[in-house]
């Protein structure tokens, strides 16, 4: 009887233990906040920007990426960043019709490096 109430008891801890993590977004609401806010021009702040050529390699990266890749139909917005390199945050319509955000940082050497997966939806959704 008491390897029976044990057993029980170590598979509801087991289970207990696999329940699927809270949904949180990968954008926290102050980056968020910061990337919507970006017309206030400040030092080291989030800023309008134009897709430029490394902007480009940065969507193809994150396309690349992505679980069921898609076509970039087109740029939404494009926000940057000046730190030690330049993060791109990036918001962009594939050719299926969604709309992805996501932030790309890009070293002094010009290496890559996604830094917050894509999302679903605009920045200022979050």
């Amino acid at each position: 009887m008491n390897v029976k109430m044990i057993c029980a008891v170590a598979v509801v801890l087991i289970l207990t233990g696999c329940e699927k993590p809270e949904d949180k977004p990968d954008v926290d609401n102050k980056t968020a906040e910061a990337i919507c806010k970006s017309m206030e021009s400040r030092p080291g702040g989030w800023t309008k920007s134009e897709a430029t050529p490394e902007v480009k390699k940065a969507v193809e990266l994150v396309i690349k990426g992505m679980e069921k890749p898609s076509k970039l139909k087109k740029m939404l917005a494009v926000h940057s960043q000046i730190v030690n390199g330049v993060n791109y945050a990036l918001e962009f319509q594939l050719e299926n019709g969604t709309i992805w955000s996501a932030i790309v940082y890009r070293d002094l050497e010009g290496k890559y490096v996604i830094t917050q997966t894509p999302v679903p939806g605009l920045f200022c959704d979050h």
